[in-house]
């Protein structure tokens, strides 16, 4: 990717109402983004698109749909600030935070206004609450305008993760080769092939994304809400990888051969209490062996906790407060 702290490249900038018109080609065009919905009239989103001097694909880059995850969001800004322009073939849409009303109050997960998780809601609903509101004017805005989605996530603040990415298999035989080959090219360690299943997660922006005939992934990197290097570092090469590897950046994208995760399991905690998990992010586990324990507040073991399967512990809790059937890990096999 060319990258430069010192010279600015051809601005044009303007504020967006309801859709985001490119610029001129070889320029950046950024502003903020507001919707005329009366749920979102006082709110806007920050945007950035770098439309390359050639014709290509039109990728949306967003993060902080969760915005606590930090690596992710700046990872976004060095990637669009330092994109050239006339070494871009195709156009790049950045949505650098999502979630604006939880960013500055630092809220985890979910969106203070209604309490709901914005990535369980696409693509959206103009009927709904202010999440549901929130996800159709940006699905219809930024990511179905779009060849391609590269959604960057990472652990917020009360989760430890090892670095992985996840496309949806939607039943489109060319859809999902091309998420999938999207997924391998940002490099990540672990490849998840996200398929419907009982429990399953649903409404991710990727699972919308591949409905509606768009490849695309969510990269994770980073954990517990905080602003790391080799993270960021993570999300930037990625990206650059990623655009290689679809033609818009000169050179040869890196290959690379993440392992492939078929069965991607959450586990529950049975009883609330303190969690104290016994495993790391990135150890393998086998099935039945023991991962951790729910403890009382008086210091009794209420419930043990066993791998379902064999696999790669990719996600954990790392707060110990647990409430009952709240979210303890995730084994990928």
């Amino acid at each position: 990717m060319e990258m430069s702290q010192d010279r600015d490249f051809p601005r044009d900038d303007a504020d967006a109402l309801d859709r985001i018109e490119l610029p001129a080609p070889g320029t950046v065009r950024r502003g903020t983004l507001r919707f005329s919905h009366p749920a979102l009239a006082d709110w806007s989103w920050p945007y950035t698109v770098v439309r390359g001097a050639e014709d290509g694909p039109r990728v949306a880059l967003t993060s902080g749909v969760h915005p606590a995850e930090y690596p992710a969001i700046e990872g976004n800004i060095r990637v669009t600030r330092h994109l050239d322009p006339a070494r871009l073939r195709g156009t790049v849409v950045s949505l650098p935070l999502i979630d604006v009303p939880a960013f500055l109050s630092r809220t985890p997960f979910v969106c203070p206004i209604d309490g709901k998780n914005p990535n369980r809601f696409f693509p959206g609903d103009p009927e709904g609450t202010f999440t549901e509101v929130m996800d159709d004017a940006i699905f219809r805005t930024v990511i179905a305008p779009s060849d391609y989605l590269i959604d960057l996530h990472g652990g917020d603040m009360v989760e430890a993760l090892f670095p992985f990415s996840i496309y949806s298999e939607s039943g489109n035989a060319d859809i999902d080769a091309r998420s999938k080959a999207l997924g391998i090219a940002f490099g990540l360690p672990y490849l998840i092939a996200s398929r419907p299943q009982p429990g399953g997660l649903g409404g991710m922006t990727v699972q919308a994304a591949a409905a509606s005939g768009i490849p695309g992934i969510i990269a994770e990197a980073g954990s517990s809400g905080l602003l790391t290097k080799p993270e960021t570092r993570m999300m930037v090469d990625g990206v650059e990888n990623a655009l290689r590897s679809l033609g818009m950046l000169d050179g040869e994208a890196r290959e690379f051969s993440p392992v492939e995760i078929g069965q991607f399991t959450w586990l529950r905690s049975p009883e609330e209490g303190m969690w104290y998990p016994s495993v790391g992010t990135g150890d393998h586990v086998h099935e039945g062996q023991h991962v951790g324990r729910i403890g009382n507040l008086y210091g009794d073991t209420v419930a043990e906790i066993s791998a379902p399967h064999d696999g790669a512990v990719l996600f954990i809790t790392s707060a110990p407060a647990m409430p009952k059937d709240g979210l303890i890990m995730s084994i990928g096999q």
